[in-house]
C-alpha cells in the first residue's frame, strides 16, 4: 500500500513548475502580492493615519517623530507621517490601476464581439467610432474627462476605462472575425442554434483568454496612467493620496525633500515593472501557440 505521505502535493507541483520555467513572471507575481497586502491593510500596516501631523515638516527618513516613533520615510512638506502617505497612495494607485482595465476591457470585449459577428452597419457604426477616438492621442480623451467631469477617483476610473474599452474593442474585434468563420460555429449554425447560445457558450468562452490578456497588460499602463495624470494636476486631487499627486506636490520642493519625489517614483518604477513582467507571463501562458515554449 502506497504511503500517502509520500505522494507530492500536485497544487505544490504545478507552483514549482510555474516557478522554475517562469523566474521572471514569480518575481513580479510576488511584488504586486506583497503591494495588494499592503494596499488592502493599510490601516493595520501604518503607523499613524494618512491625514495626521505627526512631526516637523521636510525630516529625512529614519528620524523621529513627535512622540518619539521613528519614521522611515520621513515626513512630507506638511509634516504627515510619508510612509503612511505612501501606503495610502498605492491603495488608491492599484484600486485605480485594477478597475480600469477590468471596466474597459469588459466593455470592449462586448463590444468587439458584437460588431465583428453581426457586422454590416453594427460593425460600421462602432469602427467608425472607435476611429474617432483613436484620432485622438491617449492622454488628451484622459485630460479631457478628467477636466470636464472634475478629479474624483470615480471620473479618472471611467476615463481610464474607456481609453482602455478602445483598445479592447479593436483586438477582441479581429480574433472574433476569424473564430466566426470557424468549422464548429458553421455546424451551431447548421444545426439551429440561436445567436445567443453561439455567443456565450462558444464565442465568449474563446475571447475570454484574450481579454484576460489584455487586462492583465493593461493594469500597469493604467497605473501609469494615473500617475501622469495627477503629475500634470490633473487625476486625483488632494488631500486624496497617490502616487501620481505625491510627486506633483513634491516637484517644487525637491532642494527641501527630495525623498517625497524619489519615494513615490520608486514604488510606482517597482510596481509597474513587476505588473509588465507577470502581464508577459499570462500572456505566454494564455496564448496557445506560446504554450509549446513553456
Amino acid at each position: 500500500m502506497l504511503d500517502q505521505a509520500n505522494i507530492p502535493n500536485p497544487y505544490l507541483l504545478r507552483i514549482r513548475r510555474f516557478c522554475s520555467s517562469n523566474p521572471a513572471g514569480t518575481a513580479g507575481l510576488l511584488i504586486v502580492i506583497v503591494a495588494l497586502f499592503g494596499a488592502v491593510f493599510a490601516p493595520l500596516i501604518s503607523p499613524f493615519p494618512h491625514d495626521s501631523f505627526v512631526a516637523t515638516r521636510y525630516l529625512k527618513p529614519f528620524q523621529e517623530a513627535n512622540d518619539g516613533r521613528l519614521l522611515i520615510f520621513g515626513s512630507d512638506e506638511l509634516g504627515r507621517d510619508e510612509f503612511t502617505r505612501i501606503i495610502y497612495g498605492g491603495r488608491i494607485s492599484l484600486l485605480v490601476g485594477f478597475l480600469s482595465p477590468i471596466i474597459g476591457v469588459t466593455v470592449g470585449t462586448l463590444m468587439g464581439i458584437i460588431s465583428a459577428y453581426y457586422g454590416r452597419w453594427v460593425d460600421l457604426i462602432l469602427q467608425r467610432f472607435v476611429d474617432t477616438l483613436l484620432i485622438l492621442p491617449g492622454l488628451v480623451i484622459l485630460m479631457t474627462v478628467t477636466a470636464a467631469f472634475g478629479f474624483t477617483v470615480t471620473v479618472v476610473i471611467a476615463a481610464l476605462s474607456l481609453f482602455t474599452g478602445i483598445g479592447a474593442i479593436r483586438v477582441v474585434r479581429s480574433h472574433v472575425l476569424a473564430l466566426r468563420e470557424a468549422q464548429y460555429i458553421e455546424s451551431q449554425r447548421a444545426i439551429g442554434s440561436s445567436v445567443v447560445r453561439i455567443l456565450l457558450r462558444h464565442i465568449l468562452p474563446n475571447t475570454l483568454p484574450v481579454s484576460i490578456v489584455l487586462v492583465a497588460v493593461g493594469i500597469a499602463g493604467a497605473i501609469v496612467a494615473e500617475a501622469q495624470l495627477s503629475f500634470l494636476g490633473l487625476g486625483i486631487a488632494p488631500p486624496t493620496p497617490t502616487w501620481g499627486n505625491m510627486l506633483n506636490g513634491a516637484q517644487s520642493r525637491f532642494t527641501l525633500g527630495a525623498h517625497l519625489a524619489i519615494l513615490p517614483g520608486v514604488f510606482i518604477t517597482v510596481t509597474v515593472l513587476a505588473l509588465n513582467l507577470l502581464g508577459d507571463t499570462v500572456r505566454d501562458i494564455m496564448d496557445p501557440r506560446l504554450r509549446g515554449r513553456q
